[in-house]
């Protein structure tokens, strides 16, 4: 009874971490820097990606070369809820975007 608990639960796993359910199960990650003046956001399913956040905020900086001298790193504005197992595909094969540093919204 046991093994077949412990295979059903493998299996809900790794259904649910499938990209097919992404479009539903994932969520918007946004981003901004130390003093809000750059802010963007991943929009699932729309086809934004963290490496058009990283373009776009490295435009920001070309832009605005004042921002060169304090703080200019960028900072996730979602916390990591590993409850959601259902991103954890997302967690382990995308992890530079939970590499940042937390920034409460």
């Amino acid at each position: 009874m046991k093994k077949k608990i412990l295979i059903g639960t493998i299996v809900v796993l790794i259904f649910i971490n499938l990209p097919f359910w992404s479009f539903i199960t994932i969520r918007n990650y946004s981003y901004q820097n130390k003093d809000g003046s750059y802010r963007d956001t991943e929009m699932s399913g729309m086809g934004g990606s963290f490496d058009a956040v990283l373009r776009g905020y490295g435009g920001f900086l070309a832009l605005h070369p004042d921002r060169d001298k304090g703080d200019n790193n960028l900072y996730r504005t979602f916390a990591i809820e590993p409850w959601r197992f259902w991103e954890w595909r997302e967690m382990i094969l995308r992890s530079d975007r939970f590499k940042l540093p937390y920034l409460a919204p």
